[in-house]
């Protein structure tokens, strides 16, 4: 358990690093995508190039991580993100961004199910605490990645970009000392993607997980994009908003680490179902909040309760898997459950363009959850205690 424990930290390294890095360039993607002859429906393409690609290629690049070394895996994701990003710095039109931000999202999707499959294979006597640390680093690099691109954008637009191909680089140099194979990976069927797909799908209590993970993905991904929206209206600065969207992320970054641990020793279900009402509660204080102490207050709830139903789905899911598909099957559900941020803010643009109003927004937010509460409530078992 100690030798796991410490691959596992190794891989909350590597997780920290490549997100980092995918993470870095955001801020000044709308701003770069102008100047680089990008108007106002082509910069929202450049901005979620990356994130759509790992969402899209997520259900087919699980298969990789069944069939050959994860750590090899986690080396080419590293190594096509560093020379995606450097190549950025040389980019003279906006769709040449676009095509490196997929190739760089691509990259992630070639590494996320590797990182996910050990966390799941070396996680199996503590999955909590495991995931826990898992989800924790990715936490943390919401936190950093933000600031550093922001600072770095001082010097020019490109030299995100360079850090960015950097920090990749030096995910691929931490990969090969950190990280070694915790068993070797067998190899199966050419069309194990789809009987890996099969094997998750057909398994019924996955759709409950999936619920409650989508209760809180669902209600921040339009929370994301509608809290600093409401704030602008009310009047508040620059800073304001970002020590709201920061403060969350760091909230994310701690609660996971907690709850891994905390559901491993004293169970889960309380933890997965007593989520939901706190999730409610978070976007009801949300909608009457006018202030910035109420605003800051009432998201980091939120964080709170969607932190740990986000993490409990992962664990509850794990244990369902077929561990010969477990590439497919964690791919697979991470992908369908990565959806939702696509959807959320689509459905709350186009409730506020209909209604001109942000309450209805925030109402729609926490359907997910009412659904998930009453799901949980009556069908979420409780996993034996470690």
């Amino acid at each position: 358990m100690t030798s796991n424990l410490a691959r596992m930290y190794g891989i909350g390294i590597m997780t920290f690093i490549l997100l980092l890095s995918t993470l870095v360039g955001v801020p000044v993607l709308p701003q770069l995508s102008e100047t680089l002859g990008a108007s106002a429906t082509e910069i929202p393409i450049v901005v979620s190039a990356a994130w759509a690609a790992a969402v899209i290629a997520k259900f087919f690049t699980g298969i990789l991580a069944d069939r050959y070394s994860r750590r090899g895996l986690i080396l080419i994701g590293a190594l096509m993100g560093s020379i995606s990003s450097l190549l950025c710095v040389f980019a003279t039109h906006w769709r040449q961004l676009v095509i490196l931000r997929v190739i760089g999202g691509i990259a992630d999707a070639i590494a996320m199910p590797a990182l996910l499959s050990l966390t799941a294979s070396l996680g199996r006597e503590q999955p909590g605490k495991f995931f826990g640390i898992f989800r924790s680093s990715q936490g943390l690099s919401f936190v950093v990645a933000p600031a550093l691109g922001s600072l770095f954008s001082f010097v020019s637009l490109r030299t995100p970009f360079l850090v960015d191909g950097l920090l990749s680089l030096l995910g691929f140099l931490a990969t090969i000392g950190l990280l070694r194979e915790p068993d070797k990976v067998k190899y199966e069927h050419g069309l194990s993607v789809f009987r890996g797909l099969q094997s998750m799908f057909s398994a019924k209590r996955i759709y409950l997980y999936l619920v409650m993970g989508f209760s809180g993905l669902f209600a921040f991904g339009a929370l994301y994009s509608f809290v600093p929206t409401k704030a602008q209206l009310i009047g508040m600065e620059a800073w304001q908003i970002g020590a709201i969207l920061s403060g969350g992320a760091l909230i994310f970054s701690t609660v996971s680490y907690t709850i891994g641990t905390l559901s491993d020793r004293f169970g889960r279900r309380f933890f997965g179902i007593l989520s939901q009402p706190i999730i409610l509660i978070a976007i009801v204080g949300l909608l009457f909040s006018n202030r910035f102490t109420t605003l800051l207050t009432f998201y980091g709830l939120f964080c709170i309760g969607e932190t740990i139903t986000y993490v409990l789905c992962f664990v509850y899911a794990t244990e369902v898997f077929d561990h010969r598909y477990i590439g497919v099957s964690m791919a697979a559900f991470d992908s369908v459950l990565d959806l939702s941020l696509f959807i959320a803010p689509l459905v709350g643009i186009l409730v506020y363009r209909v209604t001109d109003q942000i309450a209805p927004v925030f109402l729609i937010a926490a359907v997910p959850a009412v659904l998930a509460f009453f799901a949980t409530t009556i069908w979420l078992k409780e996993r034996p205690k470690r």
